[in-house]
């Protein structure tokens, strides 16, 4: 018998025999000190506890370096090795599929997002209201900073649709030097690359079949729908769009980037002067 559990139930059991506390644990060579000791430990977990609680329901998706790297930007004292042990024992899960392992291939993309709003990147994310209605989310991506600048919500968008959105965008956020994107219709619509060229803006298309190219904004689109889509119940446009705007700003000043070393994006983004519109 060598772990100190066994050791203690052995001596609560020769009590009940009979025994004396003082000679049970004589003969099972166990402190008496260890049958009152209340551990402390759980008292200090309980606060940190809590607050994991509150961030892993609102955020099911995400794991415990992000529920960490939050904790701390609101003042509560946490290290990753205790909130994994926490996350651990009680059982916290990020509830989304694991990601399949990577593989490096060497290629680099063009152009490289060197600074904020250099290049922008887009793409679209669907899905049906409770009436079974269509509606799609055009997210748009500055790569530097991982700072959503729009996230416009419509039924269905046309090339002029676009054509308007980015120029809101543009008009709030100033312009990059390029967006990058697939060559879906609406993108390669003869208004979108009318409006990039009259305002300076180079289109950089990725190759047809490789989605990798556009991965910013793949990723955007894949947090956006584990913890939007995927979490909630719309019954209108509007409403999805209500909630659509509610999560990027919790997604710009709020939520942890893994790629900013677990700071927000607001932190990295600077709003460049706006250029002059023709």
């Amino acid at each position: 018998m060598v772990g100190v559990p066994d050791r203690l139930k052995a001596v609560r059991y020769a009590q009940q025999r009979g025994l004396s506390l003082r000679r049970a644990s004589w003969l099972l060579q166990t402190s008496r000190s260890m049958l009152v000791y209340r551990h402390l430990q759980p008292d200090k977990d309980a606060v940190l506890l809590d607050a994991m609680r509150s961030v892993s329901s609102r955020h099911p998706s995400w794991g415990y370096r992000r529920v960490t790297a939050w904790l701390r930007e609101k003042g509560v004292n946490a290290s990753n090795n205790r909130v994994r042990r926490l996350w651990q024992e009680h059982g916290f899960s990020a509830h989304w599929r694991r990601r399949r392992r990577k593989i490096r291939t060497g290629a680099r993309l063009n152009p490289v997002p060197h600074t904020p709003n250099r290049v922008w990147c887009m793409d679209f994310a669907e899905d049906r209201l409770e009436s079974g209605h269509r509606f799609q989310v055009l997210l748009v991506k500055d790569e530097a900073s991982a700072y959503c600048v729009g996230s416009p919500v419509a039924p269905s968008f046309k090339g002029v649709d676009v054509e308007q959105r980015l120029h809101e965008m543009a008009m709030e956020h100033g312009t990059p030097d390029y967006i990058r994107c697939d060559n879906g219709s609406q993108f390669i619509a003869f208004v979108v690359q009318r409006w990039a060229e009259r305002n300076g803006i180079r289109m950089a298309h990725i190759d047809p079949g490789k989605p990798w190219q556009n991965g910013a904004a793949e990723s955007m689109v894949a947090a956006y729908r584990r913890e939007v889509l995927n979490a909630e119940l719309f019954y209108s446009v509007h409403e999805a769009q209500v909630i659509t705007d509610r999560w990027r700003r919790m997604y710009n000043e709020e939520r942890p980037h893994s790629r900013l070393n677990y700071k927000p994006p607001v932190s990295a983004y600077k709003t460049v002067d706006r250029t002059a519109w023709a």
